[in-house]
């Protein structure tokens, strides 16, 4: 890690406009440290028969203060059948198939991931460099998805501070792929879980046209209990009253009509 810091000092120190910058944060490849790879697109090629193509970066902080930092996936224009997990702070087990989850923050065990980046140098005693990787499962599909990553202040979660967009390359033939962000399918998160008298809601990805998506809880004999549509949620949040439900296991789920967006398991305790 010595030999890291030191590498990051001499970067960091080569740079004649040091104290004009007003983004703090660099994206860099560790094999190539001197150059700034913030919002560019960086290519990964493979084949279609590997088990995975990953893009391994370095995010470092180059202010003078101790950045807290979340980072977000975004499924630009992903190939279907193909899978995705993206590594920050910790590497989440599961992949996600594309157009699941195709915009959000990383997230492990329902909790958004941060991750702490020190001041230049070790004066915080917290590192100045985390790591980063994107990984990415072809799935034997002959072609090329592109996905965007975005970091952002943990404090500010509309402004990104830095982006990378990788395409993945797994074709002999040419690569086609659109840099247009494709929507966003709304999710949502339960807390507390378990819960006792209220269950608190909060749905990410909410656009004009979600007005059809509905939040309902079935018991476990499939028998719809609460209903309630999107539109109402007041600031993306929502609280429902659970006093009226037996004590047991709930499926919570976000639909489109009749299409299932994403199911949850609530337990309710009194």
């Amino acid at each position: 890690m010595k030999n890291l810091i030191l590498l990051v000092t001499l970067f960091v120190g080569v740079l004649p406009f040091q104290s004009q910058i007003v983004n703090p944060i660099i994206i860099v490849e560790p094999d190539n440290i001197s150059a700034d790879v913030n919002n560019l697109t960086l290519d990964e090629t493979g084949l279609a028969s590997d088990f995975e193509l990953d893009k391994s970066l370095w995010v470092i902080n180059t202010s003078a203060q101790a950045i807290t930092l979340k980072c977000k996936k975004i499924e630009v224009d992903v190939l279907s059948g193909t899978e995705n997990v993206t590594c920050w702070k910790i590497c989440p087990l599961n992949y996600d198939v594309a157009g699941v989850n195709p915009s959000a923050f990383v997230t492990v065990g329902g909790s958004q991931m941060t991750e702490t980046l020190g001041a230049n140098g070790v004066s915080s005693g917290l590192d100045t460099i985390k790591s980063f990787t994107a990984h990415y499962k072809p799935m034997n599909i002959d072609g090329c998805s592109l996905m965007r990553y975005e970091w952002y202040d943990e404090n500010d979660l509309n402004t990104p501070l830095a982006s990378v967009t990788v395409r993945f390359i797994h074709t002999s033939g040419p690569c086609s792929v659109s840099d247009e962000i494709s929507l966003a399918k709304p999710d949502f998160k339960l807390f507390p879980n378990p819960a006792n008298d209220i269950v608190r809601i909060e749905m990410n990805g909410i656009q004009e046209n979600s007005l059809n998506y509905t939040i309902s809880i079935v018991d476990i004999i499939g028998k719809k209990v609460i209903e309630k549509n999107i539109s109402s949620f007041e600031n993306s949040f929502a609280e429902l009253e659970l006093l009226d439900l037996k004590q047991g296991i709930y499926i919570v789920s976000l639909e489109n009509g009749s299409t299932t967006i994403q199911t949850e398991r609530l337990i309710v305790k009194h």
